[in-house]
């Protein structure tokens, strides 16, 4: 396993801090459709901030069926920029998989049950092959918890955070506090739902006016900087 210079992992190692195999080989795509259907992944914040950190290491905490980290792929991508995406979820959809399914089928049913488990994680591995990222895009099936305490064990040090995983007051604070505080000083911490869900920003201002950090927001998305005001950040407001 090969680190850079800097202490950051390299592309081809990520993958090793967790498996001893690459989670794609062998893995056929061809079994699941193309089904990228996600929530606010156009949004020209991911241009924005991947333009102005150029960062070599993106943590995304929550991906769904990846449509997300895709796009962050294609922006780094066509920048030639040498970024590692980790994508950390369990793919065991939110609490609203469940209790809207009757309110929203097309969200319960993405979770592909067989058995009564989900099989949503291999819709990503799919959509993430059809569109040749699997070497960018490292997927680490876990809690948004424990997948902190693991980058912190690894010294895996992100430049870029975006979060989208519970809707939870809670589990949304705890998000913030565990990624923020592993992330690279002058790293960007941005997020979905901001307005949208009450709850959600809620927690994203209780965070930031409890530690005083000065935060932008507005209907869809919110950023957090480390160290700095993210506001600075040419054409982000």
């Amino acid at each position: 396993m090969s680190d850079s210079k800097d202490g950051r992992v390299d592309r081809e190692s990520m993958w090793q801090h967790f498996f001893q195999d690459n989670p794609y080989d062998g893995f056929d795509p061809t079994s699941f459709p193309d089904d990228v259907q996600g929530w606010g992944s156009d949004d020209p914040i991911f241009e924005r901030l991947i333009e102005y950190l150029r960062p070599k290491i993106i943590v995304e905490v929550g991906t769904w069926k990846g449509r997300s980290a895709i796009q962050m792929a294609q922006i780094c991508r066509a920048r030639g920029l040498q970024t590692n995406i980790l994508c950390i979820d369990t793919w065991l959809g939110t609490i609203e998989s469940y209790t809207w399914r009757e309110r929203d089928r097309a969200i319960h049913s993405s979770l592909k049950l067989r058995h009564g488990w989900p099989h949503l994680y291999y819709q990503f591995l799919a959509n993430v092959m059809r569109r040749g990222f699997q070497d960018m895009i490292t997927p680490l099936p876990q809690t948004s918890e424990i997948g902190a305490r693991l980058l912190a064990h690894f010294q895996i040090v992100p430049d870029l955070v975006y979060i989208d995983a519970s809707h939870d007051y809670s589990d949304v604070v705890k998000d913030l506090v565990s990624y923020f505080n592993i992330m690279q000083p002058g790293g960007v911490l941005f997020g979905d739902d901001y307005i949208h869900w009450e709850s959600v920003t809620r927690a994203v201002q209780d965070f930031a006016n409890h530690a005083r950090h000065p935060f932008w927001g507005r209907p869809g998305k919110y950023a957090i900087m480390k160290g700095g005001d993210v506001r600075s950040i040419p054409n982000l407001v």
